[in-house]
């Protein structure tokens, strides 16, 4: 039987399966994130943020704009300016954790929940978040689902239609096709990002490349039923479920909207028969 515990350092929760560490969920006074995330053999799959998207951090949740009446949020940056003129960083809000994550430990792996009020420039709160991030070990990977409920708890909400949102991996530059990798979707489908982003549908996405003198990627899939999209892919490790992609979602007062992504650190090359272990949509490489 696999023993499960968590350590801090200080904002950082790692999880260990015995002795092998399966990656940590963290806060800063911004957001929350999961970084690093292993496989098995130790190599991380995501990236902490890069210099030029220093709001991309590892596996994250993000929204922009977010509006409650006639404020408006900004959840997908944060302040760290890029130039003297940086068109996104407008409306800057921020998702102000409520303490720190609690553990949940048990035997079949780590659930960490995070609540959050998501503030506007001016501090006043525009919604509620609770946060679930769920890690456990399979022999040949590692297993994170992230799931984000949004909370209409001060009025009528309205995500509007965008680019920016709504939950996913800034991914390890290792992985990228620019340095030898391959982005794979269904039906067979490798290559770069062009293959997904032709029509943003897929079972699931993955990156991998030899790291190391081994094959090794994260494999991405959407945990509603049926769901296929849609994705914002990018060859430069941009790799996004996002429902508000090509429409708005509106809740009234007091009701919620939730998003989950399950993500798989993997060693090895990615076959059908691994991926059906790890997803309950199957699909075909």
């Amino acid at each position: 039987m696999t023993i499960y515990s968590v350590f801090t350092n200080v904002q950082s929760h790692f999880v260990k399966a015995d002795d092998r560490i399966l990656g940590a969920y963290g806060t800063n006074f911004w957001r929350s994130w999961v970084y690093p995330f292993y496989t098995p053999s130790g190599v991380t799959v995501v990236e902490n943020f890069p210099f030029d998207h220093p709001f991309h951090n590892g596996i994250f949740v993000g929204q922009n704009p977010v509006k409650v009446g006639e404020r408006e949020g900004n959840f997908w940056a944060f302040p760290v300016k890029r130039s003297h003129d940086d068109h996104i960083m407008h409306n800057m809000g921020r998702m102000d954790a409520q303490g720190e994550p609690v553990a949940d430990v048990t035997e079949s792996g780590v659930r960490f929940i995070l609540k959050s009020t998501w503030r506007d420039e001016n501090e006043e709160p525009l919604i509620d978040e609770e946060r679930t991030v769920f890690m456990r070990a399979f022999p040949d990977a590692t297993v994170c689902d992230m799931t984000s409920r949004k909370i209409a708890a001060y009025g009528a909400v309205e995500f509007a239609q965008t680019k920016f949102g709504s939950i996913g991996v800034r991914v390890e530059p290792r992985l990228l096709p620019p340095l030898g990798g391959a982005i794979l979707a269904d039906e067979g489908r490798r290559g770069t990002a062009a293959l997904v982003d032709a029509n943003r549908q897929s079972d699931f996405v993955a990156y991998e490349n030899t790291v190391a003198g081994q094959a090794a990627g994260l494999f991405l899939t959407i945990l509603d039923p049926g769901v296929r999209g849609p994705w914002f892919i990018r060859d430069y490790g941009m790799a996004m479920y996002n429902p508000t992609w090509d429409r708005t979602i509106s809740l009234a007062a007091g009701e919620s909207w939730t998003v989950t992504l399950r993500a798989v650190a993997y060693d090895g090359a990615l076959t059908s028969e691994r991926m059906a272990e790890w997803t309950h949509q199957g699909g075909q490489l």
